[in-house]
């Protein structure tokens, strides 16, 4: 619609009103009519004075707002010495549209680009000058000669200049993305909210210019800012950068100040797991975790890597070992790789290191095709390695599993069957391990990751959500741990059970009522005595034939069974619990109540110290401390008098303190030592990580963000055509589709 046509159309539609509101006030004009003043009484003419170009801007943009048009800055003329000498506001229908053409990827050829503009070559302007001599701007020329329909006071809201966006809505878009929700819900939020007039797309425009402004000094060194500010408002937080000569990020690792703590109560068995690489860089994330006394899975530490290699993870490991105070977990879980291995034979010699027997069992179906054929054969592995009671048992049951089947030439089962130490439960119930899958837990830890994260997420947004998504965590820990202390269950129908209930947590217990229901049912045979130990022979009457040896002391009640699943779970086993519920034992034997089960074990941040402060570790004194003072600092702003008494009070401590212990030296003090770059050379963005064994772009990755192996890429469900039912192809390109 070129000029003479709007201007035609404006004649045609003479009768039509337009509303135009300005702060509750409404005038009303005809298309035609040219407002020279605003319903506030602000008139602009030539000549017309202001105190400066800023205010000269905002009343002009007022003055559009009200009379429904925006103004835009045509051009701005320099003055001397970088000074400005005049500026030319225009309407922002001034001008005309200029065709351009697009150039069409597939036919090379250039197209006609398809849009809508409201530039008609309207002539409303307003200049501004600078007079010298009176030093003050004015109006050098003002007109308000619309030749276009002026916008209602309901289609305001859709101007780009009268979009605004309230700092509350910026800050909630902010914690919206933190946490994984969608921002573009952040209008309809506060929609009913007076002044508030932004989009969905505004909320996605104001991330993008967050993360530009924050990659300003750089992604790692982003990172780092934002470390060292959580290590200043928390000491207990720690983190780790491995640099190279170029100060170029290699390794990241960082641990909460709550993960510290979980591990001095639950660091007896670790799963150590690096599938995960949801970030901008493809970096593996690095992740040991835990499981309290809910069952739940915590974290001691996470890292991001740029390499899978043995270095990488030794450096890895020294640097958690150094973050907990140098105590190593009794066993950890992996997953089989050999970098990892021999990374754990360097830096845990004197931990046991298993590799998962879930990962493990859970390839015999893409390993070996036998699987799939309904065999039976899954389910006889599964109980040769599950139920057998000693290794002799093990080897005789795999041994007849393999010859059943004829898998004796299978390469993969026989290196399975080489390591079989490091994975088979009956070679090692000793060692606390049981529950702990690697990659079960790191599965479900992926898919709830994946609400907070996405490929494209930069190291400091990874940071700040995996925080939030731990802080999500906390809260189910805390919801568990209040339905532990308050709530009970209905059925108790034995003492030992109530002495169960009350002492295991709600989901420990859960495990524990389970095998005391199964206990009251075992058959006892008692065959004689082996020492101060009396031996009984525990069976099922629902299986009779499968029998467990149990030995008992009747006077300490100390004792263990066959099946060993107090060592491999920490909870006694049915045959146990028969015994001692035949015995009329009514309630747990201390020496069978691990603590890590309980429901007063110390894990979280209501803490108080002991009667002796030597049995509390450094690191839990230090969170007593910050908490102390931390509710201190509330009461800083109640009064004067309040405030003196904190703050002489402090300061009588701190000379009492130094006049015992002296000044604090340099040897006293325990400082992280942190492997980053100089203070004067910023730190440089990782490299694009490399996945093993493979090209970057080859790799393929599972829904949840896991690197698939070979084996599982191949694995993918072929497409099948339903006419010609054959394979890689459908109907719609089949050529035997008569359509």
């Amino acid at each position: 619609m070129d000029n003479g046509e709007i201007l035609n159309f404006m004649e045609l539609n003479e009768d039509i009103a337009i509303e135009v509101e300005s702060e509750g006030n409404r005038i009303e004009a005809s298309n035609t009519e040219h407002i020279n003043e605003n319903t506030d009484g602000l008139k602009f003419f030539e000549g017309m004075e202001f105190i400066s170009l800023e205010k000269a801007e905002e009343l002009y943009k007022a003055f559009a707002k009200a009379n429904g048009f925006t103004v835009r800055i045509r051009n701005t003329r320099p003055g001397s010495r970088g000074s400005i000498s005049s500026r030319q506001f225009v309407c922002s229908c001034q001008g005309f549209w200029k065709e351009k053409k697009e150039k069409d990827l597939a036919t090379s050829k250039e197209q006609e680009r398809r849009t809508l503009t409201r530039r008609c070559g309207c002539e409303a302007t307003l200049v501004v000058k600078w007079e010298k001599k009176k030093k003050i701007w004015f109006a050098y020329k003002f007109s308000n000669n619309h030749n276009h329909l002026m916008v209602s006071p309901k289609s305001k809201c859709y101007l780009t200049s009268n979009k605004s966006m309230p700092v509350v809505a910026k800050n909630l878009v902010e914690k919206f993305n933190e946490s994984g929700l969608p921002i573009g819900k952040v209008p309809t939020i506060l929609g009913s909210m007076e002044g508030v007039n932004f989009s969905e797309r505004d909320c996605y425009n104001h991330m993008r210019d967050k993360r530009r402004k924050d990659l300003v000094i750089g992604d790692a060194q982003a990172v780092l800012e934002y470390c060292r500010r959580k290590q200043t408002e928390n000491p207990n937080f720690f983190y780790a950068i491995d640099c190279d000569k170029e100060d170029q990020m290699i390794n990241f690792f960082w641990v909460e100040a709550r993960g510290r703590l979980y591990f001095e109560k639950f660091g007896d068995v670790v799963v150590f797991d690096t599938t995960y690489r949801t970030n901008k860089y493809e970096m593996p994330l690095a992740n040991f975790v835990g499981v309290n006394n809910h069952l739940q899975s915590i974290f001691f530490g996470c890292a991001l890597l740029q390499d899978e290699q043995e270095e990488s993870f030794v450096w890895l490991f020294k640097t958690w070992l150094e973050a907990m105070h140098g105590k190593a977990p009794i066993s950890i879980l992996t997953d089989q790789d050999k970098a990892i291995g021999n990374a754990v034979k360097r830096v845990f010699p004197d931990t046991s290191h298993r590799l998962c027997l879930w990962h493990i069992t859970n390839k015999f179906p893409k390993k070996i095709g036998i699987c799939k054929t309904g065999s039976g054969f899954q389910k006889e592995i599964s109980n040769c390695i599950r139920e057998s009671i000693s290794p002799e048992a093990f080897e005789e049951g795999w041994k007849a599993v393999i010859e059943k089947y004829k898998l004796e030439s299978d390469t993969w089962l026989n290196e399975l069957y080489e390591i079989r130490h490091s994975w088979i439960p009956v070679y090692n119930r000793t060692i606390f391990f049981a529950g702990m899958n690697t990659t079960q837990r790191s599965e479900s830890m992926h898919s709830f990751f994946d609400s907070f994260v996405n490929n494209g997420t930069t190291l400091r947004e990874f940071v700040i959500k995996y925080e939030k998504a731990l802080e999500c965590r906390c809260l189910d820990e805390q919801e568990e741990q209040f339905a532990s202390k308050y709530k009970f269950p209905t059925k108790v129908k034995s003492p030992l059970e109530l002495h169960g209930a009350n002492v295991y947590t709600r989901n420990v217990f859960k495990l524990f009522q389970d095998e005391l229901n199964e206990g009251i049912y075992m058959r006892t045979n008692k065959l004689g005595f082996d020492g101060a130990y009396t031996i009984y022979e525990v069976s099922c009457f629902r299986k009779p034939e499968r029998k467990y040896i149990v030995h008992l002391n009747l006077g300490s009640l100390e004792g263990w069974c066959q099946c060993h699943l107090f060592e491999f779970k920490g909870i006694l086993c049915r045959h146990l619990l028969g015994t001692l519920h035949k015995r009329d034992v009514e309630e747990i034997p201390a020496h069978f109540i691990l603590p890590r089960w309980t429901k007063e074990v110390i894990y979280d941040m209501d803490i108080s110290l002991p009667s002796k402060v030597g049995e509390l570790p450094l690191i839990l004194r230090n969170m007593v401390y910050y908490r102390m003072v931390n509710h201190l600092s509330t009461y800083l702003g109640a009064s004067e008098e309040t405030y003196h008494l904190i703050v002489d009070s402090v300061e009588e401590i701190y000379k009492k303190v130094v006049a015992i212990e002296g000044p604090i030296g340099v040897n006293k003090v325990e400082a992280p030592r942190h492997q980053e770059q100089t203070e004067h050379a910023p730190l440089q963005d990782p490299a694009i990580s490399q996945t093993k064994g493979r090209k970057k772009d080859s790799a393929k990755l599972s829904r949840k963000g896991r690197i698939m192996s070979g084996v599982e890429a191949s694995m993918k469900r072929r497409r099948k055509c339903s006419i010609c039912k054959q394979f890689d192809h459908d109907a719609r390109t089949c050529e035997h589709n008569q359509e």
